[in-house]
């Protein structure tokens, strides 16, 4: 099941640095994804969870 989030939110499913799996809606600035599922994060250079925080947050554009 996925949930929509906003975009701004400081979670990994929102970061610009995170592989996970998402869709991201530009117009509306909302982001589709199950937020705890694993993704690679680039930073960490491991997999983390979409509802993991990270200090070095870049969110999408």
């Amino acid at each position: 099941m996925q949930d929509i989030y906003p975009a701004g939110s400081r979670r990994c499913f929102a970061c610009i640095q995170w592989d996970g799996r998402r869709s991201y809606d530009k117009e509306t600035g909302k982001i589709k994804t199950d937020a705890g599922a694993e993704g690679w994060c680039r930073m960490k250079h491991g997999n983390t969870r979409g509802t993991h925080v990270c200090e070095e947050f870049s969110a999408l554009r």
